[in-house]
């Protein structure tokens, strides 16, 4: 599609205008041309970053100049890269784009500014090697005692510059990613017991993939049904308890991740399982008392093509994306309420298991995810952690040891993909 071209007219003096005139025909170029060129390498990248501002009440150019730029005189900039007059008044609810605003504070330690990252401790040399020391992600398995106070340092990885999140599991299989709906509050308490007594990391993840039969406390057979409903009834209790801990009420306490086209939850509201249903309906029953919201999302197949793919499902879900972009759908099911808030993408893998090529499904994936980015008006994702880099019983969708998945991987790295700065 062609850019929208816009006419700015502007004057010379007449000996400036004559010079320009005559060095443009001496070297065969139209005027316009060479202006185009040079006001091009002036703004060099200047203006390409974007941020949305949806204008509140009581809100001047002046004030979002304060609180962007640190100087309310650059009201002229919002002014002039929105078309509006420097006096104008602005509307609630009315969308402003900001160019170039200055960032906030440093990320806090436990954070990082780039999009890569790893479910598992083990590939963190290779973004350090790249000077793109992304994401880690670790696994616990708690249990619901009151009384363990047992808890793990993430302190290397944070110092290191890394972004650590933590996922806190009742348990795994059977023993259910929460406890029964009885001892809720048991294991809100054990989050809080190991959150207060853990160093290094400030961000929890609440369980996995509650609408996953193999993840209900009893097993797939005969255990208890995870709604949404008692999912957030369950998540509010432990974020409660974690922010409760002393130093740590401005930790994220970040939801699960749904399982992508699973159908193995249904319930009045959603009686044919839809995984993306069960998402907007686990954050709105949350009413806003969350920090973050985690996805996951897959590859049919290793074919790097696949990832921009748009083929929908087979009815009845024919609306639904069949390829790596569900997670398009995803995104779209968060509230607008919720909108702010940060995404953490913690598993991206292939329906098959990582087989030893490399074929640049990696490096796709991530461009895809930097291109959702890019996008001003759209929430940003922050992170796409690989699943997974450890070998373990019954989880076929190892990378440690694959040095062509690997290199897949490096590659990736030598892009600066960031979700900030």
């Amino acid at each position: 599609m062609a850019q929208r071209e816009r006419k700015i007219q502007f004057t010379l003096d007449e000996h400036l205008a004559r010079r320009l005139a005559a060095r443009a025909a001496d070297v065969g170029k139209n005027p316009v041309a060479i202006i185009k060129q040079e006001v091009t390498a002036w703004l060099g990248s200047w203006g390409l970053r974007i941020t949305e501002h949806v204008v509140r009440p009581g809100e001047t150019l002046a004030i979002l100049a304060q609180r962007y730029y640190r100087d309310p005189s650059k009201h002229t900039v919002i002014a002039a890269f929105n078309g509006l007059s420097e006096l104008a008044r602005l509307r609630v609810g009315q969308t402003l784009l900001l160019p170039e605003i200055i960032p906030d504070d440093p990320l806090p330690k436990g954070s990082s500014p780039f999009i890569f990252g790893m479910h598992d401790r083990g590939g963190e040399h290779y973004m350090t090697w790249a000077g793109r020391k992304g994401w880690v992600l670790v696994t616990e398995e708690l249990g619901a005692g009151r009384t363990d106070w047992s808890s793990r340092n993430y302190d290397d990885l944070a110092e290191q510059g890394f972004g650590v999140m933590v996922r806190l599991n009742h348990g795994y299989g059977p023993a259910g990613t929460l406890p029964r709906s009885e001892r809720y509050a048991d294991f809100a308490v054990r989050c809080g017991n190991f959150v207060e007594r853990s160093s290094g990391c400030r961000i929890w993840i609440i369980a996995n993939e509650p609408n996953l039969a193999v993840e209900r406390p009893g097993g797939p057979a005969n255990g208890e049904v995870i709604t949404p409903a008692k999912y957030a009834q369950a998540f509010a209790q432990c974020r409660q308890e974690i922010k409760r801990r002393p130093g740590h009420n401005d930790d994220q306490v970040v939801t699960a991740a749904v399982g992508p086209w699973n159908i193995e939850t249904n319930y009045p509201a959603n009686p044919s399982g839809d995984w993306v249903i069960y998402l907007r309906d686990m954050l709105t029953a949350l009413k806003g008392g969350l920090d973050g919201i985690a996805l996951h999302t897959y590859g049919r197949d290793a074919n790097p093509a696949a990832i921009v793919s748009e083929e929908r499902m087979d009815a009845p879900f024919s609306h639904r994306r069949k390829m790596f972009r569900s997670y398009v759908d995803l995104m779209e099911a968060i509230p607008i309420s919720l909108r702010h808030l940060p995404v953490y993408m913690t598993e991206v893998d292939q329906n098959d298991e990582w087989v030893n090529v490399n074929r640049g499904w990696i490096q796709e994936a991530y461009a895809e995810i930097n291109r959702w980015n890019g996008d001003p008006t759209r929430q940003k994702i922050r992170c796409m952690l690989l699943y997974r880099w450890e070998k373990h019983f019954n989880d076929k969708w190892w990378i440690q040891g694959k040095s062509d998945v690997i290199n897949d991987w490096r590659a990736a790295l030598q892009n600066d993909y960031r979700w900030y700065g």
